[in-house]
């Protein structure tokens, strides 16, 4: 009986986690980037000077990572060669499938407040923001002081992102 409880846990867990919504959050003007898992999973970026740690939650289990740590190992010692492996890759799959991406997204909200420091692309911009403005989450702007803001709010499901990938394979 205790087998049968752990295997229906385990089944809702998985399918919670195939269907459940997978947020992506980024705001510049607050130094939040989160990732988040409702319930599973939550990755929250904290820059500090000098340093970026990432701070998260695994199943309520909290854990922290130094970034700037990461990938200081030994270096390759001069005589190891790796051996490269040929791999035929089918370009057309991949690039339909780069294409494809974007489309399993669903923005939730996009506020961007932008300036190039080139007064000419600034100039540019214009037009191109305000044919993208169209949309009802989305309010792109240009300014000539200075400014840099973006508040970006992304939702998607992992079931979503592998149909992608199996379908363009």
């Amino acid at each position: 009986m205790i087998w049968y409880l752990l295997i229906i846990i385990f089944i809702a867990l998985l399918t919670w986690m195939l269907l459940g919504p997978v947020l992506l959050r980024l705001n510049t003007e607050r130094n939040l980037y989160q990732l988040m898992l409702p319930g599973v999973i939550k990755a929250i970026v904290v820059p500090t000077q000098g340093t970026i740690y990432i701070r998260g939650w695994i199943f309520f289990i909290p854990f922290r990572t130094d970034l700037s740590k990461i990938g200081r190992g030994k270096g390759k010692k001069q005589g190891e060669n790796k051996k490269k492996k040929k791999r035929a890759r089918k370009k057309r799959g991949t690039i339909r499938m780069i294409r494809a991406v974007p489309g399993a997204f669903r923005v939730r909200r996009l506020w961007l407040d932008l300036d190039t420091d080139d007064f000419i692309w600034n100039a540019w911009l214009i037009p191109v923001f305000s044919t993208l403005n169209n949309e009802r989450n989305i309010r792109m702007q240009v300014n000539f002081e200075g400014n840099l803001f973006m508040d970006l709010d992304l939702q998607t499901r992992i079931a979503s992102l592998l149909w992608v990938i199996l379908r363009n394979r």
